[in-house]
């Protein structure tokens, strides 16, 4: 009531001018006040709203997929959903994960550190158990999955991203065996142009974003693959994964990464018949604007 009374004189004038200046001083404290509060507040919900994010910092390590035997697996069967986090420290391949890509393309400089989002796989590794989990269900209802756009549009934007002497993994949507090309690009342009079947069987119902190649030139009369099935050169593994940015390995390299040790054996211990290298060659089909990271070892890594 001070502040708004009507004084005259000099001295009401000062007395006026000091109500005045205590007024905002007062103003100018509240309003601080809410300020810090609701920059606190904001800071909360970012928090809890943010994306998951992982700092790429690792030189470009391991990689690989095989053949998974998606034609006797239950598209309703399996068990729950388990979230299983792609990013793991003991999962991520690094510098030591299995050697660098013979081509060099995915070759992350050490020095630099890229951001990137990573999803998780919702539906968990299809390999667990040799593929006896594998929930198609939970795969066709992915995000990666209700995300397809499966438009010749859309699909011809795709890239792929190819790596010799890896194989991938993921489940089959296109089966290698009778399904025969000349190169890797040919491999790679039959998964571009494999289409869902919405009202299919099984794995038909998914959209097809790895794709797995035995060459031609390999040194060999087969490519070798620690399963029960032989596999030809020219054989084209056509593949779904809920994580193509993020593949898992099954093979790479001279796979002799320690995350394909085992019990205390090496990956060429358990294998005699293996080769030097990798014989696959295998890739991704990815829009322009993702970066696919090195990828994880999948259980097959350690069968």
């Amino acid at each position: 009531m001070a502040v708004s009374r009507t004084i005259s004189g000099a001295s009401g004038a000062r007395a006026t001018r000091d109500g005045r200046a205590k007024f905002h001083r007062i103003v100018f404290i509240v309003a601080s006040a809410l300020c810090v509060a609701s920059e606190g507040a904001k800071a909360v919900m970012a928090r809890r709203g943010r994306t998951t994010e992982v700092t790429m910092t690792d030189a470009f390590g391991a990689r690989g997929t095989t053949e998974d035997d998606s034609r006797a697996v239950d598209g309703a069967g399996g068990v729950g959903r388990p979230r299983v986090d792609a990013t793991r420290a003991d999962a991520r391949m690094g510098a030591d994960g299995g050697g660098a890509a013979a081509d060099g393309r995915a070759a992350r400089d050490s020095a630099t550190s890229t951001t990137k989002t990573v999803r998780v796989r919702e539906c968990g590794s299809p390999a667990i158990d040799g593929y006896a989990k594998v929930n198609l269900t939970c795969m066709a209802e992915s995000a990666t999955a209700r995300e397809w756009d499966g438009s010749k549009e859309a699909r011809a934007r795709l890239e792929a991203r190819v790596e010799p002497h890896a194989s991938y993994d993921g489940i089959a949507v296109r089966w290698g065996i009778n399904h025969t090309v000349k190169t890797a690009e040919e491999c790679a342009e039959r998964c571009r142009e494999h289409e869902i079947r919405p009202n299919g069987r099984g794995a038909e119902v998914l959209p097809c974003n790895v794709f797995v190649y035995c060459p031609l030139n390999v040194d060999a009369d087969r490519c070798f693959e620690a399963d029960a099935h032989e596999h030809f050169p020219g054989d084209c593994w056509l593949k779904f994964s809920e994580t193509p940015e993020n593949v898992e390995v099954n093979q790479r390299g001279a796979n002799d990464a320690p995350g394909f040790v085992r019990d205390g054996k090496t990956f060429a211990q358990r294998h005699p018949n293996a080769p030097n290298l990798t014989h696959w060659t295998s890739g991704v089909l990815l829009p322009p604007d993702v970066e696919n990271t090195p990828g994880t070892l999948g259980p097959r890594a350690q069968w």
